[in-house]
């Protein structure tokens, strides 16, 4: 599955690289998707990790990603499917004088796509929390595994009688922060 994403995400590259004329074009592409998917990751991950979870990862992801794309893009030459308010139509002509109308959205959509995507995921992180413990994400149906996680092995320090002389122990436990 990781091999086939990584190759659908190459070609998407690729085409998108073909078909922008300019390198500013591709910036402004790359540092939109890097605000509206990954700044929520990072500020979720670095300043919250304990309330968040793969589950909310994903709907949150997931959600902003479809929004986006459906706000349509200018420099990719589509229109936009969802008009969000202030939404202004303008009509345009290619280099064969055919009508092209592609229109600006003075909503600050991007913005509300990454809050709405903390939101989610925050939201649906402590659904998935509350419904592993309510016992309804144990076994298989924690498909994302993110609740069944094996115990990772930890060092326990003792006996520590002089510089160099280190006896530890390798101990199973179930939590990793120790």
């Amino acid at each position: 599955a990781l091999r086939a994403t990584i190759l659908v995400n190459t070609c998407i590259a690729m085409i998108i690289a073909m078909t922008v004329k300019s390198v500013y074009g591709l910036y402004l592409i790359c540092s939109d998707l890097v605000f509206i998917l990954l700044f929520p990751h990072l500020v979720l991950v670095v300043h919250f990790p304990e309330r968040t979870n793969r589950y909310g990862f994903v709907v949150g992801f997931t959600t902003a990603l479809i929004l986006r794309v459906l706000a349509g893009e200018p420099v990719l030459g589509y229109d936009a499917v969802l008009q969000f308010p202030g939404y202004e139509y303008s009509e345009g002509y290619d280099i064969d004088g055919n009508g092209i109308g592609i229109g600006t959205q003075k909503f600050p959509f991007r913005t509300c796509c990454m809050f709405l995507h903390l939101g989610l995921t925050l939201l649906f992180s402590y659904l998935a929390q509350l419904a592993n413990n309510k016992g309804y994400l144990v076994g298989k149906l924690d498909f994302l595994g993110e609740f069944n996680k094996p115990a990772t092995p930890t060092m326990v320090i003792k006996n520590v009688n002089k510089v160099g002389d280190l006896k530890s122990e390798s101990v199973q436990t179930g939590d990793s922060k120790i």
